[in-house]
């Protein structure tokens, strides 16, 4: 390679890219200047690109980009490309438009009429939606005006409903002569032994009572304030009732 060949402004850009390992592809896609372009560049076909304005703006960001000396190169530029101001062709705006793009932004923005699809189409979304909400929600109401009462009436109706009442059985035993007794209820032993003649004993609760007494002709027996028979079933002078009776 020749020193005149080494100092033009397609192989300095070259060896500068070479140098890092790096394809023309993947320069393209880092620095956002189309691979065409710069390949344009490296090979000096100037007029493959839009016009003077890119030629200067790609070389200066491809050497920022590969560490090629900015000054250098645009000075060989200028030194050996002639600089023209001519018109660009309808073909050659199309392109320099392009360029433009793709030099300036580094990424793909939203244009303003995009974005104004995009809030119209939100406000459509919202009348919608309210549109449906409106419809929909008295058809609702009508068909379950309160579901909360349907809920709610069982669960009153039995905080509602009368407890069932709870009858107090009252037992009791009168001694004309002393005898022995038993008295159970619910199978706790209430009481047992002699009772003396002339004492009494009265017990109170919800029953039954199991009463067992050894002389039945030594006793008395009310429930409730009646009277009960202790002769019924009795086994001699022994017998065992229950109050209330079955």
């Amino acid at each position: 390679m020749t020193p005149e060949h080494k100092n033009t402004v397609g192989e300095m850009l070259k060896q500068g890219r070479l140098r890092q390992r790096l394809s023309v592809g993947e320069c393209s896609k880092r620095t956002h200047i189309a691979a065409r372009y710069i390949e344009a560049l490296e090979a000096e076909k100037w007029e493959d690109l839009p016009s003077e304005s890119h030629r200067l703006g790609f070389l200066k960001l491809y050497c920022r980009f590969l560490g090629v000396s900015t000054d250098e190169v645009i000075s060989i530029y200028q030194t050996k490309v002639p600089q023209t101001d001519e018109t660009p062709s309808p073909e050659s705006r199309a392109e320099k438009k392009e360029a433009m793009a793709t030099a300036t932004r580094p990424g793909r923005d939203f244009s303003p009429q995009s974005m104004a699809q995009v809030i119209g189409l939100a406000i459509f979304l919202l009348a919608l939606a309210w549109v449906i909400y409106h419809v929909v929600s008295p058809k609702l109401s009508e068909q379950n005006p309160m579901p909360w009462v349907r809920r709610l009436a069982p669960t009153q109706a039995r905080l509602l409903a009368p407890k069932p009442s709870i009858v107090v059985q009252k037992v009791r035993l009168q001694a004309q002569k002393s005898s022995w007794l038993r008295v159970t209820s619910r199978n706790q032993l209430l009481y047992e032994g002699i009772l003396p003649a002339g004492m009494s004993k009265e017990w109170s609760g919800s029953g039954p009572y199991r009463i067992k007494v050894g002389d039945i002709h030594a006793l008395s027996l009310f429930w409730n304030d009646q009277p009960v028979d202790l002769q019924v079933g009795a086994n001699g002078s022994v017998n065992e009732v229950r109050v209330p009776p079955q």
